[in-house]
């Protein structure tokens, strides 16, 4: 499983990506015409493991996440997309404890989940 924040809004570059403690890895633009920018947050093998990580990007970026509050006119929308690689039947699951949720809550975090049929192969070979 893994984990992605993405920030939607207008200028996120020179606004909010200065803050957060890490770079983001992916910039794009939504379908509505406004930036994204994308940061890994977790991978783990198990729930509680992913939670400990997301905790960890929180902790690390309660400077970034309270400037997206204070600045609605720059930061549109957060989501935590939980990316859970399937390779076989649909029978993985994910569960987020309640303080968790409430935290990503306070930073008005959305959360989804999306499922990939396949297999996650890391390499140093790979091109």
């Amino acid at each position: 499983m893994l984990c992605v924040l993405q920030i939607e809004g207008n200028n996120l570059e020179n606004a909010i990506a200065g803050h957060f403690s890490a770079s983001f890895y992916r910039k794009d633009v939504s379908k509505a015409g406004r930036e994204l920018l994308f940061y890994d947050v977790a991978d783990g093998s198990n729930g509680s493991e992913l939670s400990l990580h997301v905790r960890q990007f929180i902790g690390q970026n309660k400077a970034a996440l309270a400037y997206a509050l204070q600045h609605p006119e720059e930061v549109e929308t957060i989501n935590l997309d939980v990316g859970i690689v399937m390779n076989g039947p649909l029978s993985k699951s994910i569960c987020l404890d309640r303080a968790l949720v409430a935290e990503l809550g306070r930073y008005g975090i959305s959360v989804s989940v999306t499922a990939y049929q396949g297999e996650i192969v890391l390499s140093d070979n790979d091109p």
